[in-house]
This record gives structure tokens, sequence and C-alpha cells, in this order.
């Protein structure tokens, strides 16, 4: 993945900025490419303090500020008319910008195949600053989780950017000590996010992430955001749970998003259209096995879907995504999975792109475990021993070809009474010396890889004559079941 396309990825740029100056950079550079007039920003973020009667000007300008003679804007904002004066009961409201803040702690809580943290591989527990870009390739998924408690899921083929996550601490006008307030600014460059914004009830700003064409802020729920058609500079957000608000800076519009519905952002368009979500798929019908070499999961019926995005992890909280697909075919192949149980989730897909909710279904994957007779002979020679030759056809109907064979021969079909045991590198055993009667046989063939695939049972009957008048039967095995 190139990150050449967004020239604005340059931490040294953004880590040192609050989170309105970087929506206003972004915001300008918007509306200059859409040939818009620029529109006069929104407020600048700020959190209230209540002066207490203790509180003198110039020690809460010493411990709020990033410096002292920041007051006279702090005084410039609130419109007060005597710069040098407060009084007890009074609200002040102080930007994010001229607040003190601290880097809150940013972590990789999992990763699945390659990740990368500013080029470096990324590992669990590794902390992410401020600026810091991570990057998943194909097929590689991993969860940040911000200073707040909210995670973000990165899927395969993402490139994002934690431009702040940051503590504010305000003095508690009604109790000793300070809060903290937390903010937090993600920016997608390209493919797509999974995030759940934890509920908290001091956030200094929504939990906001931008694309390259839109902008979305939430306080608490659960949501995705996507921006992996860089040719159509569309951007699209799907909620789950919850309200987000949806932005174009581009067109200076937007929409607020409840739960079960999501958007488009076509920075060419300015209405900002609201759609209901698609219904999870029904996935009863859908094999919860699949034994190579049938690797092809068939996709649902679900009214209104053009496509479905199909995701598969190693575990039920789908914290290790290893495969992300959108399939416009009637079914998904899965051959390049290993053999293993994997949780699939599947979501159908509309007319306009927007994903709507999943189903989940655990899904395996298992090697084939059954072959087949096809031919057999069994001759006896001179010395009175039996020897028996065969030909064998994988499930699949190729032939099959093994390094190694085995064999149990039984007097009863349930194998309670095994009489001897067999091996050879060749499709061919020599039997001893058997007696008139009946018998059960069942064959094992070790693969190169190490699986083994077995047939089912087939009885062989030795005639009364065998070896004094018939020695030769050219089809001795017959199969009586398939177990």
């Amino acid at each position: 993945m190139n990150p050449s396309f967004l020239p604005s990825f340059k931490p040294k740029q953004t880590v040192a900025l609050a989170p309105w100056s970087l929506f206003a950079l972004f915001f300008v550079a918007n509306v200059a490419l859409a040939q818009t007039p620029q529109a006069a920003p929104p407020p600048e973020p700020s959190l209230p303090y209540v002066v207490k009667p203790s509180d003198k000007l110039i020690r809460l300008a010493r411990e709020l500020l990033v410096r002292p003679e920041a007051w006279a804007e702090v005084a410039r904002f609130n419109k007060m008319k005597d710069p040098n004066f407060i009084k007890p009961g009074q609200q002040i409201n102080i930007p994010l910008s001229l607040l003190k803040f601290e880097p809150a702690s940013a972590r990789i809580i999992s990763t699945a195949g390659d990740v990368r943290l500013g080029g470096t591989a990324a590992t669990v527990g590794m902390a992410v600053p401020e600026g810091g870009r991570l990057q998943t390739a194909a097929n590689s998924s991993a969860i940040v989780e911000l200073g707040d408690g909210s995670r973000v899921k990165l899927l395969p083929n993402t490139l994002a950017e934690v431009v702040s996550n940051r503590g504010y601490a305000m003095r508690d006008a009604s109790a000793s000590g300070s809060t903290t307030w937390f903010s937090g600014f993600i920016r997608l460059g390209l493919g797509a996010l999974e995030t759940l914004a934890a509920r908290i009830q001091h956030r200094a700003t929504p939990l906001q992430i931008e694309t390259p064409t839109s902008l979305v802020g939430v306080r608490g729920t659960q949501f995705r955001v996507a921006f992996d058609d860089p040719a159509s500079k569309n951007a699209r957000t799907e909620v789950m749970e919850g309200k987000v608000r949806a932005d174009n800076p581009a067109q200076q519009s937007g929409a607020d998003l409840p739960g079960g519905t999501g958007a488009v952002i076509n920075p060419a368009e300015r209405e900002v259209r609201v759609v209901k979500l698609l219904p999870a798929p029904d996935l009863a019908a859908v094999p919860a096995e699949l034994t190579r070499p049938v690797t092809a999961l068939p996709m649902p019926t679900l009214a209104g879907a053009t496509a479905y995005r199909v995701q598969v992890a190693s575990d039920e909280q789908f914290a290790r995504i290893v495969r992300d697909l959108k399939v416009t075919t009637a079914s998904v192949d899965l051959a390049s999975l290993d053999n293993a149980r994997w949780y699939t989730r599947v979501r159908g897909i509309d007319a306009q792109g927007l994903e709507g909710f999943d189903a989940v279904k655990l899904i395996t994957l298992k090697a084939p475990t059954r072959w087949r007779v096809t031919s057999s002979a069994l001759s006896v020679g001179p010395n009175g021993q039996s020897r028996l030759t065969w030909t064998g056809e994988q499930a699949s109907g190729q032939p099959l070809a093994a390094p190694r064979y085995s064999a149990e021969l039984a007097s009863d079909e349930g194998f309670g009474n095994v009489l001897s045991r067999f091996e050879s590198t060749e499709p061919q055993m020599t039997l001893g010396e058997l007696k008139p009667g009946v018998y059960y046989l069942r064959l094992h063939a070790t693969l190169a890889d190490g699986h083994t695939l077995d047939t089912g049972v087939y009885r062989l009957d030795i005639s009364a004559n065998w070896g004094v008048t018939v020695f030769d039967n050219g089809f001795p095995l017959v199969p009586i079941a398939t177990r």
C-alpha cells in the first residue's frame, strides 16, 4: 500500500495541533478543491470551568493554560468585559487549544498478519503515540485501544493515523482534585475502520474519524467508517448502535445517523442521504463444514443486497480478522484458509455500497477424510500367501497416490476382532495365508503432508477352494459401509 496518495499524513505537522486546528486545515483544503465559498468555521471546542471563591486569576492561568499569558485569549473567547476580574459562580469556557493536556495511553491490543506501526512490525502491547501511523496488509488486521477505552479496529488493507489521543485535566469546581476529559482524532487514509467508542461522561470532543472526504464524530456508539474506493472519493458511515454525526466538509453539509442507518458522503453532492441498513442475512442454509476439495461457501439470499461482505477471523470477537472480502458471486472460495474452525460473518451490501448488519456462523474447513478403492485383485502364490492389489480414487475424483498405506483385517464388520495389521509403500499388500471364510478390510492412505485418508469397510470373501483350484479373484473387495 502506498501512502503517498495522502500528503496530509505528516505526523510532524499534525501532532502539535489541537483537534479543531486539524479540522480547520482539512476543511479549508476541501473547500478550495470543491471551489466553493469558504464558510465560517464552527465554534472552537472548549471546556467549561465554574469559578470558586478561592480562585485567583493568575493561579488559574498558570495551572490550566499552556502559557499564563493565554488568559487574554480566554477572555476574548468569553467576551469578558474585564479580563482581570473573575467572580465565584462565573462559568468560563476555555478553548481546548489553550488547555494543558497529557497524551493519553494508546496501545495495540490485537494483531493478525502483517501490521506496521510507522514502518515497524507491530506487536501486541506496543504503544501508539500521537502521529503514529498504522498500516495493515492483505489478510491482516489490528485493534488499537485509545486512552478513553475506545477501540478502533483496522481491517485488511487499511492505513490510519492516530492524530490526537489526549486527556485534559480540568479542576473540578464541586470537589477537590481534577477531572480528566478525553479527546481523540483518527485520520483514515484508506480502507475501513470498525469503532466501538467508549461511553464516558467526560469527553472533551466527540471521537472523530476523518477521511479525505468526510468527518464523523461520536460520543459513544458502535459504527464503521470506510474510504476504500479512492477513485470515487466516496466515504461511507454505518451505525450499528447509538448516534453519529457525519459531515461533508466540501459541501458544508451533514446529517445525524441514528443506529441502524448509514450514509455515503460524496464530496460533489450536498445532500447526505440517511438510509436504513440491510438486516443481517439468514445463514441457516449455509453449511457449517466444508471438506476439501469443496471450499466454496454459498452466499445467502437477502432482499436488497447487490453484494456481500465476508470476514473471517480466528476468534469469536473478530479481533483477528484474516480475510475481508467483497463478494459479488454466488459463493466465495475459502481454499486459501488452513484447515480449522473459522468464525465467519456475512453482511449484505446495498446498491449504494452501504453495508448492513452482520450474521455470524462458525465454519469448519476440513481436509478430505475418505478415498475409495476403484478396482482390486487378489491372487495366491505357490507359498499360499494371498497378495492384494488395488487402485484408489480421492473424493475429488482424482487418482490417489500416497507414499504409505496401512490396513486392518478383521473377522467382524465392527472391527472388534482385528486379526492382522499391514503396512506398505505401494498400493499392494501380502495378507498372509487366508483360510476360507468372510473377512472385513479397511485401508488408510497417509499423504505426503501427513494427513491420513480412510476408506470405508470392505467385505472380503475367501472361497472354500481358495489356493486349491482357485488362485485369482478380480473383484475381491465389496464395499459395505462408508463410515
